[in-house]
């Protein structure tokens, strides 16, 4: 796959492109002496068409980070434009949105080009809040493909709506990738799985490769349209222990580790449905699931996850 300044490709099958990219990062895994930091991860996935039950489309993002900071579920209201309900870090050393929806179905999560450094990462001058201003102006994967000159440091987006999902790799030069799909699967962590990246210098990272590989066994693995439930099942995997699985607890108590599950379902009609589990540091995990329609339908502007609003359901089929 080259890049160009906007490349798309819209794949429909699954096993051939990422058995070949599997072989090609455990490669990269042995070969490499100089291997990129193991924290600011996360693992993300989707399913779209026949291969969803009941069709529409699942996505997920489990977000890794350092356990500095809380986080809570925000409804956003901009004048005008579509309202939204985001999942936000408070305090710490990147605060901001990590995941969100809105009010038309789509659905946005990021990750970070672990890749490259932090300072790297943040040469690039992009606005702040993209998420959010695309949350609010989009109501379609297709809409936020055209947006892609907004799309310039160096971050990685999966991104779906009641049809499509689509992942978006930033490379360090400003050139944008797109893997985009109506049906099959998709799966990314944080590392380039496009070809002929430049300006990234180092190998990826151990516990990337090994995450990719196990969602992507999980997801191939499967030989019938993926359920809420399988997903669920798949974001708690601690098939590669403390630090490498796709639901991490850390080795050490300041080490990387998952703090969150955001699971949406987006039917073909009527109200997305999220699962959201949190494990902030020095509380209790909580598991919240709620539909879009009764979140914007309240007055608060965030939802506790204490609240009669935000409580756990009887587990999904």
């Amino acid at each position: 796959m080259q890049w160009g300044s906007v490349s798309v490709t819209v794949r429909m099958l699954f096993a051939a492109t990422y058995s070949g990219r599997a072989v090609l990062l455990g490669l990269f895994f042995f070969c490499s002496s100089a291997l990129a930091s193991n924290s600011d991860a996360c693992t993300l996935w989707a399913a779209a068409g026949a291969s969803v039950d009941g069709k529409g489309t699942l996505i997920v993002k489990n977000r890794d980070w350092t356990p500095d900071h809380r986080q809570e579920l925000r409804i956003m209201r901009p004048e005008d434009r579509y309202a939204s309900l985001v999942l936000v870090a408070v305090s710490g050393d990147e605060p901001g949105t990590k995941a969100g929806m809105n009010e038309k179905g789509l659905v946005i999560v990021s990750a970070t080009a672990g890749q490259l450094s932090r300072d790297e990462r943040n040469r690039v001058i992009q606005k702040p809040g993209l998420i959010n201003t695309l949350l609010a102006e989009c109501a379609t994967v297709a809409d936020v493909l055209k947006h892609l000159d907004r799309f310039r440091r160096p971050v990685f987006y999966l991104v779906a709506d009641r049809t499509d999902i689509a992942f978006i790799e930033v490379a360090p030069d400003g050139r944008v990738h797109v893997e985009r799909r109506v049906a099959g699967m998709l799966a990314h962590t944080n590392h380039y799985l496009s070809e002929d990246v430049r300006g990234v210098q180092r190998q990826p990272d151990a516990g990337s490769v090994a995450r990719l590989e196990r969602i992507e066994q999980l997801l191939k693995a499967h030989n019938h349209p993926f359920s809420v439930a399988d997903f669920i099942r798949f974001s708690k995997d601690n098939h590669g222990g403390p630090d490498n699985s796709i639901w991490r607890t850390g080795s050490t108590a300041r080490t990387t580790r998952t703090l969150a599950t955001w699971l949406v379902s987006i039917p073909p009609k009527g109200s997305p449905q999220l699962y959201l589990k949190t494990a902030d540091p020095g509380r209790n995990e909580k598991v919240c699931q709620i539909s879009l329609n009764e979140a914007l339908s309240t007055v608060r502007d965030h939802i506790s996850l204490n609240s009669d609003l935000c409580k756990e359901q009887p587990a999904p089929r």
